[in-house]
């Protein structure tokens, strides 16, 4: 299965935005997200309007925005607010190529294409949530799900999630190796001995000390903490590295 290409990504985030307005729209605010321990629903989508806000301004200004819109402004509607700062979004990503150079905070990708590829993951792991709340199984398209496996380990993992200067996550680790399977497709993680940053490979390893497989939107749930690992194959122990991508992905949940 090959890496999505861009038009899906924008137009998954399209399809994303709209999917947690309906969502929303009828369910309690209150209601807890049990994915994010402390939130609700409302502070859920309170959550998403900003994150739209403050990557508009990145992407637009080609600047980090130190300040940017996190709430709604007094007397406006919470579900409209992020409407309309997500659909603002969706047009400052489709304005140019995903080629084009743009200021990110992955050293390894600065273009319009990583914005448009994290907001399409961002938005479609917290539409998850909204569906669990809810009660509602959650579907993923398998081929942004495979993407997604890539994209969680690669760049949050191997990065140590570096939203801001501020944030940045290392890993308390003793070495262990992990496989990680699906669609097709390989990934072998390298702890680091003592506290760093993962090493990642899209290689096969000769030995690990857990190895995890299966479809690619029962890894991608998984290993954002959204799924069990009773759908997968599992060998050895993983739980290192479940717990290295709580560790990172924090700030995303």
């Amino acid at each position: 299965m090959t890496k999505p290409d861009q038009p899906f990504l924008l137009d998954t985030l399209r399809a994303e935005i709209h999917g947690i307005g309906v969502l929303a729209a009828p369910a309690d605010p209150d209601l807890p997200v049990l994915a994010c321990p402390g939130w609700t629903a409302g502070a859920l989508v309170r959550h998403l309007g900003g994150v739209a806000h403050r990557v508009t301004a990145w992407v637009d200004s080609q600047t980090l925005p130190l300040e940017w819109e996190r709430e709604p402004p007094a007397g406006q509607d919470v579900l409209g607010w992020f409407r309309a700062a997500s659909d603002g979004l969706f047009r400052s990503l489709a304005s140019r190529p995903p080629s084009f150079p743009c200021q990110t905070w992955f050293p390894a990708d600065r273009t319009y294409g990583f914005w448009r590829r994290r907001m399409a993951h961002e938005f479609t792991v917290h539409r998850v949530d909204l569906e669990q709340a809810l009660g509602l199984p959650p579907v993923v398209d398998p081929a942004l799900a495979a993407d997604g496996v890539d994209e969680v380990l690669t760049v949050w993992l191997a990065e140590g999630n570096r939203p801001a200067p501020e944030e940045t996550v290392s890993v308390d680790a003793s070495g262990e190796v992990f496989e990680v399977r699906c669609a097709g497709r390989v990934w072998t993680v390298r702890m680091p001995s003592g506290t760093g940053n993962p090493v990642v490979r899209p290689e096969s390893a000769d030995s690990a000390d857990g190895r995890v497989s299966g479809a690619p939107e029962d890894v991608y749930l998984w290993l954002w903490g959204r799924g069990p690992a009773d759908p997968l194959a599992v060998t050895g122990d993983v739980s290192g590295l479940r717990a290295a991508l709580a560790a990172v992905t924090r700030y995303a949940a």
